[in-house]
């Protein structure tokens, strides 16, 4: 199996991919980090989450992979409600990427890639030496995709941060998943770079049927590569609409307004 290769796993393939009512979460008794969020992300779009910092985005993003406890709401991703820890079909169906990407610094870029597999094989039961040839090579291949083709032997700590963003994407797309939530992944690349992976993760997206929904701050690439936007402000989505309908200087003004009601547009 080459990187090219899908089968489209049908038991998640009913609902929405994102459904969120009424969220509310609290790091400390009362003081709400999301305030009422209600998503609906429908399958096979590529949507992004938009806001200033301290606005939700990465709690949001850490609730939806199963990764926070929440006070009041209902959250469900892939068919699963969320209460409690996943289950590890939920960890096969739902691929994370977060901020701070949650490679193994020590282990080579291949190797990383290759950890995209545990939750297929139950966990740590493989060693690096015997993971089946045809993984390798579709790991190689997602590293070759990526323009990484020459680190795989090259150790994370080696890489730069650029590279490390492009490993972590690669080790997301060896699980096979059918929802990636990404927190700010090209982050540290240069506009014509980020473009140019989001170009690339924008067609595995749409050929494979899978949902994408990522936190990002550019707006050029937000318009240029996304279906559709929310904007988080203070814990709530104060917009949400196509991403072509969205400017920067609309976007500013909502992040600058004091009124917090939401708004819809096209929809």
């Amino acid at each position: 199996m080459t990187a090219g290769d899908y089968t489209p796993q049908d038991q998640f393939s009913q609902g929405p991919a994102v459904e969120v009512r009424d969220l509310w979460l609290a790091y400390r008794p009362g003081q709400w980090v999301l305030k009422g969020v209600n998503l609906t992300v429908p399958r096979g779009e590529l949507w992004v989450v938009m806001g200033p910092s301290g606005a939700g985005k990465t709690t949001l993003m850490k609730v939806l992979a199963g990764l926070l406890p929440f006070q009041r709401g209902t959250v469900e991703v892939m068919g699963f409600r969320l209460r409690g820890e996943p289950p590890r079909l939920f960890r096969r169906a739902v691929g994370y990427i977060p901020q701070q990407l949650g490679l193994v610094r020590g282990l080579t870029a291949l190797e990383n890639v290759l950890l995209g597999t545990l939750a297929q094989h139950g966990g740590w039961g493989l060693t690096f030496g015997f993971f089946p040839r045809e993984e390798v090579a579709r790991a190689r291949d997602y590293l070759g995709m990526l323009g990484l083709g020459d680190k795989a032997g090259v150790r994370v700590f080696n890489l730069s941060g650029g590279e490390r963003q492009r490993v972590a994407i690669a080790r997301t797309l060896m699980q096979d998943p059918q929802l990636i939530l990404a927190d700010e992944f090209v982050s540290d690349l240069d506009l014509p770079r980020a473009a140019r992976i989001l170009e690339t993760i924008r067609g595995l997206v749409r050929e494979r049927g899978l949902t994408l929904l990522m936190n990002l701050h550019e707006i050029q690439l937000v318009q240029e590569l996304a279906d559709r936007v929310v904007v988080i402000k203070g814990g709530q989505v104060v917009y949400r609409g196509p991403a072509q309908a969205l400017d920067w200087s609309e976007f500013r003004a909502l992040v600058e307004a004091e009124d917090d009601g939401a708004r819809v547009a096209g929809g």
